[in-house]
């Protein structure tokens, strides 16, 4: 899938925002045009991503969604946003080919009043969207981290699919692997409440390979509730990669992901097709970066040597 960033300004400043390089340094807002050029690029796939900073800033984004909802191209839209203002667009989203990716931040990190704004556009998107096309997603970015608002949301709104994300620290002090022997405790007690919950889960980027778990961790996520295979094999590591989700921006250039938005931008018209720009970025990002390893023990891998691993996101190596 490709994602189109539609603006890079936020209504948030999240502490462990990994899309700081990008946020806030170039100022264009998607242009109409520029807009059916890349949707042009893209239709080969049938879907997309909107994303930003926040895509609902986008002072056109009616306008934005109408010509999605009207495109024979595209079955599905997914919107990645922050929900704060879903309740002014809401009664843009009447169509079943558009879906949301709500990320949670926790009322202690957004304050009160943002918080509430997240409450009423999730109950106003619940009148236009079936309950099925709303997903919540948490990026967990801290030891111990407090999970209270967004288990609230979960219950209250009768949701049931969370998708995961481990933040990459602005820092990268640490490695990759001694950062997932780190948070995995945390991530494991968000698993066993979703468990518990009977929560559907899916995992954004930077999944944990492995052999960072246990054996009885690994038996423990085996018997977590995904809505398909793929799933559960990121979530016991047994397939911890990640193919290029490209995300373009409205100059036309291409970036393999936010992870990766310092490496190797390119513009979208030197390629013919999305599928030409993916491979593109394979060859040299992947397979370029795939021959530094995480650890001393990963060199002689054979998951890492078969791309069966990365060892945690590229942006490490």
């Amino acid at each position: 899938m490709a994602n189109i960033a539609l603006l890079n300004r936020c209504n948030l400043r999240c502490p462990y925002c990994f899309a700081d390089s990008y946020v806030g340094k170039e100022r264009d807002d998607i242009k109409i045009d520029t807009l059916m050029e890349i949707l042009d690029f893209c239709a080969s796939e049938g879907t997309i991503g909107l994303i930003g900073g926040e895509p609902l800033l986008h002072k056109q984004i009616d306008t934005i969604l109408e010509i999605l909802k009207q495109s024979i191209w595209y079955h599905k839209v997914t919107i990645f946003t922050n929900g704060l203002l879903l309740k002014e667009v809401a009664s843009s989203l009447n169509h079943p080919k558009f879906h949301l990716l709500i990320n949670v931040n926790s009322q202690r990190d957004i304050g009160e009043k943002a918080f509430s704004m997240l409450e009423r556009g999730i109950e106003e998107a619940l009148k236009y969207l079936p309950r099925e096309n709303i997903d919540l997603g948490i990026n967990v970015y801290e030891e111990n981290q407090d999970f209270s608002s967004l288990i609230y949301l979960l219950e209250k709104y009768k949701l049931k699919r969370l998708r995961v994300s481990l933040v990459i620290p602005k820092d990268k002090k640490e490695g990759g692997i001694p950062y997932f022997y780190r948070m995995k405790k945390t991530l494991l007690s968000l698993y066993k409440k979703a468990k518990e919950m009977g929560i559907y889960l899916g995992y954004d980027c930077n999944a944990i390979p492995e052999c960072v778990f246990t054996d009885e961790e690994r038996a423990f996520l085996d018997t977590l509730p995904y809505e398909n295979q793929f799933e559960r094999e990121i979530f016991t590591g047994k397939r911890s990669v990640c193919s290029p989700v490209v995300d373009i921006y409205p100059d036309k250039t291409a970036t393999r992901c936010f992870g990766m938005y310092d490496k190797a931008r390119v513009s979208i018209t030197d390629f013919k097709t999305l599928n030409d720009l993916k491979n593109y970025f394979f060859k040299e990002v992947d397979c370029r970066i795939i021959n530094n390893y995480p650890q001393q023990k990963c060199k002689d891998c054979y998951k890492n040597k078969t791309f069966g691993c990365f060892g945690g996101c590229l942006c490490y190596l």
